[in-house]
């Protein structure tokens, strides 16, 4: 009996950086389930080498061709939106990571940290998932819960409560911070798109976030999340 083989990642990599592309390399090289495909370093090869070899994932220098990453990022993601883009920071910003997820990107990480981190970010959003820095998600939560709290503190002096939830919200809630789509978390709870999509607006205005990826970001605040 013939023994299958594991479904290998295709990845192309944009890095200015001559060095991390050789460490990449060296990296996916023997790795069972990883493929590089192809790597350049700038932008007027992405193009070319994403229809030529149509890869799984992109990993974009944050710094690719002197800065600009963000914008680029944005404008390439709307030629190319079916491409699935993990960008590598080079430090812990955490405005420029929430900048970076709203340019649609699905995953951010340090290109700086251990090889193991990128794997497994490179996994989840092959998966469908979308990827934190678990280090960056840690500091923007953190800072966010004592900003808010500060404000309160401030306007009505009493300490910050989690927002009230039903338990069905509290539901969608986890799934949308696992990173399912609102068509993924209506499948599973067999019911249509468009009534997740208006539950998830609901839940926005109360958590006081607007987008699923600010949501993912507070979530740490509210340990209920973690309760399904």
């Amino acid at each position: 009996m013939v023994k299958s083989s594991p479904v290998q990642i295709r990845i192309l990599v944009a890095e200015s950086l001559e060095l991390i592309r050789i460490g990449l390399r060296s990296l996916f090289a023997d790795h069972p389930a990883i493929r590089l495909i192809a790597d350049t370093h700038s932008w007027e090869d992405l193009g070319h080498l994403t229809t030529q070899h149509k890869p799984d994932i992109i990993l974009i220098d944050l710094q690719l061709n002197h800065g600009q990453g963000i914008e680029q990022i944005s404008r390439w993601l709307y030629d190319y939106p079916e491409n699935k883009v993990l960008v590598l920071a080079d430090d812990d910003n955490e405005q420029v990571h929430l900048q970076i997820f709203r340019s649609g990107a699905m995953g951010v990480v340090n290109k700086y940290r251990s090889s193991e981190l990128l794997l497994k970010a490179i996994c989840a959003i092959h998966a469908g998932q979308l990827w934190f820095d678990p280090h960056i998600t840690q500091l923007t939560w953190q800072n966010q819960f004592e900003s808010n709290s500060t404000l309160e503190r401030q306007t009505d002096g009493e300490s910050m409560y989690p927002p009230k939830l039903t338990n069905n919200e509290r539901h969608i809630a986890y799934l949308a911070c696992k990173g399912l789509s609102a068509k993924e978390i209506g499948s599973q709870l067999l019911v249509s798109e468009k009534t997740i999509r208006n539950q998830l607006s609901m839940i926005y205005k109360k958590i006081g976030v607007k987008k699923q990826i600010e949501l993912c970001l507070k979530a740490p605040l509210y340990d209920y999340f973690k309760k399904f």
